[in-house]
């Protein structure tokens, strides 16, 4: 009896220790589906069926094919795209050429349905003559000013180079930028091409509205065979596209009343603590017409205060009657209500520290120019986030400038060639067929010293 009581006991231990653990799944799914076969089969001839079945090698979903998917070259009524279960669909080719080569190109909308893992740049072509087009072009997108790649956007290719066909009618191929400008045709017909980038604002993937960015080549391009040098050839192949940006008409004082609504002036062109020496007179910039000619102010120097004011320069202006010394610490503090419109609006309390620079304060950069050709050049010198600090121009046959009186820092250097000397950059015309003017980053990064004056070359070659 006591044998058999101990079995019970032992086993009852047993079995109260144990716990429900869930199975392990293995490790996470971390590929995307992969094709497995299609009908007709992918680069078939002669096709004449009114849709396609493509299988894959595990359940997917199809992401947004009214936007993602294109079709080159384009077909009226647009097909339609849906995927079931492994499979995609695509209905309703019943409108093909005859002796057409066709790509579908799904972009980055498949991706399995457990994980999400995307399938990138899958495409599928097919036939309806007796040949399938073979032929590549590879190229990357950058923004003309920033020289930043450019995603998602449409990259057309036309076989006809008249401007108003281009601006009328679909294009030959199309497809899109990837998330690093990259682009890529395949399945070209053996032909010459023009190549035009767009924001396309109204999805009718025609450049035909004045606010789409463009950008576009007036080189002919020639597609190739995809091979082993195919990877040099993108990095060669560069286009540039500028984004739209709507023309502002100077209005000054009704542009600076929308930013500032709570006080009746601000000031112009100076950082948070430091106000540069060689930018002149400290001065407030009005939003409305004052009452007064003058602005009473107390001004602090390290422990001293006095009395200051500031007097009308003119309409808008009103500059500090008082010599700041170079090298000093300083705080200006104008009391609530000293200064009235001639609507009756009143001033909040204004406060301002600031350490006024001496000229030890920045450093100055020298440039000479090494160039074959005779070019104007507008020189741009900037901060690590792309901001210009400051700017020149160089005329024909100037081949050397000053950057002085610049921060301390690190800086890029940018310089466009302008074409039409007009001392500013011109970005891509369109109608004109003009592109835009060519920008050239410097090769290093310069750093700017107090106190140092460096001297740098820059060979140009176009």
């Amino acid at each position: 009896m006591k044998r058999i009581f101990a079995i019970f006991f032992i086993s009852f231990l047993v079995f109260s220790c144990a716990k429900i653990v869930t199975p392990s799944g293995g490790k996470k799914d971390t590929t995307p589906p992969e094709f497995v076969e299609s009908k007709p089969y992918q680069n078939s001839v002669n096709f004449k069926d009114k849709e396609i079945k493509i299988e894959f090698d595990e359940y997917i979903v199809l992401e947004n094919p009214i936007n993602k998917v294109l079709i080159s070259p384009q077909i009226q009524p647009t097909p339609e795209i849906v995927s079931n279960l492994k499979s995609i669909h695509v209905k309703g080719l019943d409108s093909l050429k005859e002796n057409t080569t066709y790509i579908i190109d799904f972009a980055d909308a498949i991706k399995d349905y457990n994980e999400g893992n995307r399938l990138n740049g899958f495409s599928f072509a097919f036939s309806t003559g007796n040949h399938i087009d073979t032929l590549w072009y590879e190229g990357k997108v950058l923004e003309a000013f920033e020289l930043k790649p450019i995603a998602n956007r449409y990259v057309l290719l036309y076989s006809t180079f008249d401007t108003s066909y281009m601006k009328n009618n679909p294009a030959d191929y199309l497809t899109k930028t990837d998330s690093n400008g990259v682009f890529r045709f395949h399945n070209l017909a053996d032909k010459k091409y023009k190549l035009l980038i767009l924001d396309d604002k109204n999805q009718n993937k025609i450049y035909d509205l004045p606010n789409e960015g463009i950008g576009f080549s007036n080189e002919i391009l020639i597609p190739y065979i995809s091979d082993s040098t195919s990877n040099e050839k993108l990095l060669k192949q560069k286009f540039y596209y500028t984004e739209f940006k709507e023309e502002q008409i100077e209005d000054k004082k009704s542009q600076v009343r929308s930013l500032k609504k709570d006080t009746i002036f601000n000031i112009p062109r100076v950082e948070k603590d430091t106000v540069d020496y060689y930018k002149g007179a400290y001065t407030l910039i009005m939003h409305d017409t004052l009452q007064s000619e003058t602005i009473p102010a107390l001004l602090i120097q390290e422990k001293d205060s006095l009395q200051a004011q500031f007097a009308k320069t003119n309409d808008s202006i009103y500059s500090l009657e008082y010599a700041l010394e170079t090298g000093k610490n300083y705080e200006i503090i104008i009391n609530k209500g000293v200064a009235t419109t001639i609507h009756n609006q009143i001033n909040t309390e204004y406060k301002h520290r600031f350490y006024y620079s001496t000229q030890y304060d920045y450093g100055n950069l020298i440039i000479n120019i090494k160039d074959s050709v005779e070019n104007c050049y507008v020189l741009y010198l900037c901060k690590p986030n792309g901001e210009i600090a400051q700017e020149k121009t160089l005329l024909q046959g100037e081949k050397k400038v000053l950057f002085d009186n610049v921060k301390e820092g690190a800086y890029r250097l940018k310089i466009s060639i302008d074409r039409n000397c007009n001392k500013k950059w011109d970005k891509a015309n369109f109608s004109k067929q003009e592109e835009a003017e060519k920008v050239l980053l410097f090769d290093k990064v310069l750093s700017i010293k107090k106190a140092w004056t460096i001297e740098e070359e820059w060979n140009i070659s176009e």
